[in-house]
């Protein structure tokens, strides 16, 4: 499947270009301090970007801190170099500076970090909501205010700011390997679903399939869900686990009252909770979601 092919690639990306370029910095020599400073900025920018923006929950979000560890030790270890190097490089024998690709490296890697970091902010007002899981430590794998954060999301305006939401276990992985064969191998199937609010439901849909891993049943986007109008809000949970819904549409819920469970059912590609709001009177205007007061997007996680 061309999605898993993708995130092979990107999880391989993600691990191995922030690496080179660390290792580019650790054997480096420096012809002056500024190209020494050019280099670690250069390497830096690339950490950064990819600990945002990198699949680490599909191999471990500790492999993220270890990389930055990585970089500091390069970067702490080549200061010395310096000692006896000047502030600038001699002109070479074209009588020119060799300064410029670094730098240009730098710039691209510059922009898409603070592209990245402005996607971890919102627009508007946003909808304040209970945690929708407990008893374990969660991970946003898709969300925030931009494509490089919510790539499947942004196209579709009342979906702006969907997150989609897995469980760790121990090793800082959604899953018992890269891509387990079965649901019950993924840590957050079955997990039980609290309402985030209180309010009317607006939608309930319960009967359909959990499908196999990487195995989405587009003929159903939402899979099993419930809709419950929050405010002036509705917020749909959906990707639901057959049979697991215990409300219905007309009913009244109480903020964290146990609704349904985690499971994978509709376009899902393997189990995750999709969360998202928009505005009842407008449907195709999304709503920002906080928990806690804070607005999560993809690599932030959540100890509930």
């Amino acid at each position: 499947m061309m999605l898993t092919s993708l995130i092979l690639l990107a999880t391989f990306i993600s691990i191995v270009f922030p690496l080179v370029t660390i290792l580019w910095l650790w054997k480096g020599k420096f012809t002056s301090r500024v190209d020494w400073a050019l280099k670690v900025l250069a390497s830096a920018s690339v950490v950064v970007f990819f600990s945002f923006a990198g699949p680490w929950a599909f191999t471990s979000i500790w492999l993220k801190y270890i990389l930055k560890i990585l970089f500091v030790i390069a970067a702490v270890m080549t200061f010395p170099r310096l000692e006896d190097r000047a502030i600038f490089s001699k002109r070479n024998s074209k009588g020119r500076v060799s300064y410029k690709p670094r730098a240009v490296f730098l710039a691209v890697f510059l922009v898409l970090d603070l592209i990245t970091i402005k996607g971890r902010y919102f627009k508007g007002e946003p909808l304040e909501l209970s945690f929708p899981m407990k008893d374990g430590r969660y991970y946003v794998i898709q969300g925030g205010a931009n494509p490089i954060l919510n790539p499947f999301h942004r196209s579709t305006p009342a979906e702006a700011y969907a997150l989609d939401i897995v469980k760790l276990n121990f090793l800082g992985n959604r899953a018992g390997g890269l891509f387990p064969s079965e649901l019950s191998g993924h840590k957050v199937f079955g997990e039980i679903l609290y309402s985030p609010c209180s309010g009317k439901v607006a939608g309930a849909v319960d009967g359909l399939a959990d499908t196999p891993p990487r195995t989405p049943d587009e003929s159903n986007p939402a899979g099993n869900h419930i809709i419950i109008e929050c405010g002036d809000a509705e917020i749909l949970l959906a990707h639901l686990m057959n049979g697991s819904v215990t409300v219905k549409e007309g009913q009244y819920v109480k903020e964290n009252q146990v609704i349904a469970r985690v499971g994978n059912s509709g376009n899902s590609f393997e189990p995750h909770l999709h969360i998202s709001a928009h505005m009842a009177q407008d449907p195709g205007k999304a709503v920002p979601l906080t928990f806690r007061g804070e607005f999560l997007v993809m690599n932030k996680g959540i100890r509930n």
